[in-house]
């Protein structure tokens, strides 16, 4: 590695949320030096494993300029689908259910581009009433029963482990973020989400259709978020409707991203940052939680990473602006979702 290369990457945000992480296990092992046993290691990864997958939609969605609320209500529905299918066929193979799953996920998604991206409403708003919507619309399907997953070759897969350790799911969200990661930095369809985002004019300009781009994307965010819930279903060896509700993956995703480096304004940050955010964020849960610290303190904690992320985002955008001889001005840019986005 070239010497300005290693100096790039010692300044970059990667590097700072290794060391912030290295910085949690060490404080962890102090406290509790038999923190991180077999067991422990297996729930952590199965607790980032959910979070990773959504920031596989919430993130590039993020870098366009783009917001959805609505994932974990999606992930909801498409695994309530994926636990009838299996009830409903017993003697076929899971996989084939697997399909109708994301396909509804899909749909889902598209459903809020449609609206979006086509009609033009807030996206901020939208997604957080379509939420609502379908987070009912789980509960009445089922009338608050839970739907037992028995499917012994389905359920198996959470039980297998690379080295007796790493939960197979967790490396399938590994190499979800890695395929993702390529497609942003080597593919032109992920440089045209970052150039989207940042300057959706000058993205027109250049030949580039940002409502396209977007819509795709909304179709993804439905999509991973069907395969999440796909996950917990395997975890958890049942469909609820009540499986997201208080943990908000999604949110998690959110915060994690924006952690990662992922402008809240679009047109900047890495999936491999947003998943360091996300392990961060489950490494200081796990943290706190061996200290003794009260399990409903997370809420808190989440809420003031998510304050720092955006402070730091927006003065990293000011700072870049002014670089730039651009004075900002108020709050700066239109919030995602908000007046102007989709024009």
């Amino acid at each position: 590695m070239k010497v300005s290369s290693l100096r790039l990457f010692l300044r970059g945000k990667i590097f700072q949320l290794l060391c912030l992480a290295v910085l949690v296990v060490v404080i962890t092992l102090i406290a509790a030096p038999r923190a991180y046993n077999t067991a422990n290691l297996r729930q952590i990864m199965n607790n980032i494993t959910i979070v990773a997958v959504f920031v596989c939609g919430v993130a590039p969605l993020l870098m366009c300029g783009g917001i959805d609320w609505a994932g974990s209500a999606f992930a909801t529905c498409a695994m309530l689908v994926f636990a009838r299918l299996l009830e409903l066929f017993p003697n076929l193979p899971w996989p084939l259910m697997l399909i109708p799953c994301i396909v509804v996920g899909g749909l889902l998604g598209g459903l809020n581009a449609f609206f979006i991206v086509k009609l033009n409403l807030m996206a901020f708003i939208f997604t957080l009433a379509m939420a609502a919507v379908f987070n009912g619309i789980a509960n009445w399907s089922i009338k608050g029963i839970q739907i037992q997953v028995t499917d012994k070759a389905f359920t198996g897969l959470s039980g297998t482990f690379l080295f007796e350790v790493i939960p197979v799911f967790f490396l399938f969200a590994v190499l979800l973020v890695i395929v993702y990661s390529i497609v942003l930095l080597k593919m032109s369809f992920g440089r045209s989400i970052l150039m989207c985002g940042g300057n959706p004019a000058a993205a027109r300009l250049a030949g580039l259709n940002p409502r396209k781009i977007r819509t795709i994307l909304y179709i993804n965010s439905g999509v991973v978020a069907s395969l999440a819930g796909v996950i917990w279903a395997a975890q958890n060896k049942m469909a609820i409707h009540t499986a997201f509700v208080g943990t908000m993956p999604h949110m998690s995703g959110f915060i994690g991203s924006l952690l990662g480096g992922v402008s809240f304004f679009g047109g900047s940050g890495s999936l491999v940052g947003a998943f360091l955010g996300v392990a961060l964020m489950q490494l200081l849960a796990y943290s706190l939680q061996t200290m003794g610290v009260n399990i409903w303190i997370n809420g808190l904690i989440n809420g003031m990473l998510l304050i720092i992320a955006l402070t730091i985002d927006d003065v990293s955008r000011r700072i870049r602006m002014k670089k730039l001889g651009i004075k900002a001005v108020g709050g700066g840019m239109v919030m995602p979702g908000m007046a102007g986005i989709n024009k």
